[in-house]
């Protein structure tokens, strides 16, 4: 009877260090929720796409398959390749063909996007202009410099909304400009001082993210559908580490990707939980970031990299 007993408790003790186990085994880090200071050590595919791409400052793809670069120092100069191991990159515009410097400005190209006509977007810091050119260099238009009667001081980064809005931010100014080419329309996006730089749009259209370094902040837009201004709200707040965020950009899931600039990091948030859910190892500075057919291409420091999403 004793040793019937005993081997009972046994198999029990079996059954519940087995079950416990069970349930110490940890989520895997997208779903937990947890800070992802505990899993710095993620491990992330790199690769090097091609050697034109080492000085890329930014970056925009084309939906056939076409990257559209500048390079460090030579802002100035837009280039364009094919997305492909043997391609080779040709020079697609210089603005300053386009645009007439001025005693204290000259043009340059910092954010870059491709509509789906495949016309390049440019946010052209230098002189303070949303430009637009057809995807033969043909033809360029000045969709907006001005507003209210005052000139832009400059535009640092740009993002395509439902229906083709398009979203300018001016750090200098404090203003994040929502502008509708068709009707002419320009207007204001936030309704509080925010000196954001880098901007993207949810895949549903209905939220605008920025990045505000000088306040180590990510800021959120709910865009409405009146054209009027609205307040902000803090997605996350790096203010007591000092820690920059730089570029932004979406999966196709709704995922948020933030890169830390020269911190070297990339960090991954669920903004439906508001929770940071991953982290891992840019390779070098990300300073731009965009999502392209199932991998994250991160430009800053030395070369274009780009990782897999699952």
């Amino acid at each position: 009877m004793k040793l019937k007993l005993l081997l009972q408790f046994k198999l029990l003790l079996l059954i519940l260090l087995f079950f416990g186990a069970c349930v110490l085994v940890p989520k895997s880090f997208k779903n937990s929720s947890h800070s992802s200071a505990e899993n710095k050590n993620e491990t992330k595919v790199k690769q090097y796409i091609s050697s034109y791409l080492d000085s890329a400052s930014n970056i925009a793809f084309s939906k056939d398959g076409l990257i559209y670069f500048t390079e460090l120092d030579k802002e100035e100069v837009i280039k364009k390749m094919r997305l492909d191991i043997f391609a080779e990159a040709e020079n697609f515009m210089r603005l300053p063909e386009w645009i007439i410097s001025t005693d204290s400005a000259s043009p340059k190209a910092e954010g870059l996007r491709v509509d789906d006509e495949g016309r390049l977007l440019i946010a052209e810091a230098g002189t303070g202009k949303l430009l637009r050119i057809t995807n033969d260099a043909r033809k360029l238009e000045v969709l907006a410099d001005s507003y209210d009667g005052y000139r832009f001081t400059t535009v640092k980064d740009l993002a395509i909304g439902l229906e083709n809005d398009l979203f300018v931010s001016s750090p200098f100014s404090g203003t994040i400009y929502r502008i509708r080419p068709k009707e002419g329309f320009i207007g204001i996006l936030n309704d509080d001082l925010v000196r954001v730089e880098g901007i993207s749009i949810s895949p549903n259209g209905k939220r605008l993210v920025a990045a505000e370094p000088d306040a180590s902040r990510v800021v959120v837009f709910d865009i409405p559908e009146e054209l009027i201004p609205v307040q902000s709200w803090t997605l996350v707040d790096f203010s007591p580490t000092g820690v920059e965020p730089r570029g932004l950009a979406f999966d196709e899931d709704g995922l948020l990707y933030v890169g830390l600039g020269n911190r070297k990091e990339v960090r991954v948030f669920n903004l439906e939980e508001g929770k940071q859910v991953e982290i891992f190892d840019s390779g070098d500075d990300a300073n731009v970031l965009r999502y392209f057919e199932k991998y994250l291409y991160v430009a800053g420091g030395r070369g274009v990299r780009r990782f897999p999403i699952k």
